[in-house]
């Protein structure tokens, strides 16, 4: 999956670990598509791809990735992160109309056209932190706008009392349009990481406003007992407690409160993730916690 290379290449990139960033990086060309605009095609092995179309977040992840590996080692990281990021602008961000204002949208794939977009989106694949620095190294304002509009279709689908959001929305902020995932689920649970960078990197007051809510109604539940899933209104129906719930919650704490901050952290160190997903995610978000997971400045 295009969203595993996205967490290997942040993680490499971030470790300062530059073999494993070039092997990585060398899979996702040799998956790249036409039926995907030249990004990677989402779903493949070693030896095949399953579905040529793209997904935008893997894509995001890997851009973002390459500047930081610019950052690293110099070369040509930041030429690859302008080619990807300049595929993505033309295809991938729409105009839609909320509240009677234009707003950019992400089209969550593109497959010989782009799919989704002011009726499906996904406010997992919007990182504002990481927008920010893309309008830096493209000189394009528009990266800014996204990463602004990004708090428009947060706030028009999070829950007013606990602030989860749904997997998908349209961009009014409908949950779970053409019958996908319109609960807290394992897309949403990355919202919070994702988030709070903007936070922790810019001071971003509305990252603040709403990872405060959604840490508040989190620390209600209590650390220990985060399952994986849950109604926009709070109502449990997961199973499992993971590093993926419990640390996207840790992550957007460090905008809120030092002492319940660490209360999550304790909960999050007692765990031992094993599938892939939970283990991946529970690393990035280490990765924020312990201040590795750094701005790169231009």
């Amino acid at each position: 999956r295009v969203e595993a290379i996205g967490f290997g290449t942040l993680l490499s990139a971030y470790a300062n670990d530059k073999e494993t960033f070039d092997g990585l990086m060398a899979f996702y060309e040799s998956k790249r598509t036409t039926a995907a605009n030249n990004l990677m095609a989402w779903l493949v092995t070693c030896n095949d791809i399953q579905d040529p179309g793209c997904a935008t977040d893997g894509d995001i992840d890997v851009a973002f990735a390459n500047i930081v590996a610019y950052k690293q080692w110099g070369g040509d990281y930041l030429d690859k992160a302008l080619e990807i990021l300049d595929i993505i602008k033309n295809t991938l961000i729409l105009d839609c109309t909320v509240d009677n204002a234009t707003t950019k949208v992400l089209a969550p794939g593109y497959s010989n056209g782009h799919w989704g977009g002011c009726q499906m989106t996904d406010i997992q694949y919007y990182t504002p932190g990481f927008f920010r620095v893309f309008a830096e190294v493209t000189g394009d304002n528009i990266w800014e706008q996204l990463a602004d509009d990004s708090y428009v279709l947060l706030n028009a689908s999070a829950n007013p009392s606990t602030g989860l959001v749904p997997d998908w929305q349209t961009a009014e902020g409908d949950p779970g349009p053409g019958g996908r995932e319109g609960r807290f689920r394992y897309d949403a649970c990355r919202v919070p990481w994702r988030m709070s960078l903007d936070y922790l990197w810019n001071g971003n007051d509305q990252s603040r406003q709403w990872c405060n809510k959604v840490t508040n109604w989190a620390y209600g539940i209590g650390p220990g007992n985060i399952v994986d899933g849950y109604e926009l209104d709070g109502t449990p129906f997961g199973t499992y407690h993971n590093s993926a719930f419990l640390g996207g919650f840790t992550v957007a704490m460090m905008t809120n409160d030092f002492e319940k901050l660490n209360e999550f952290a304790d909960a999050l160190d007692g765990l031992n993730d094993t599938y892939w997903f939970n283990l991946n995610t529970r690393v990035v978000y280490l990765f924020a916690l312990s201040g590795n997971m750094w701005k790169p400045e231009f």
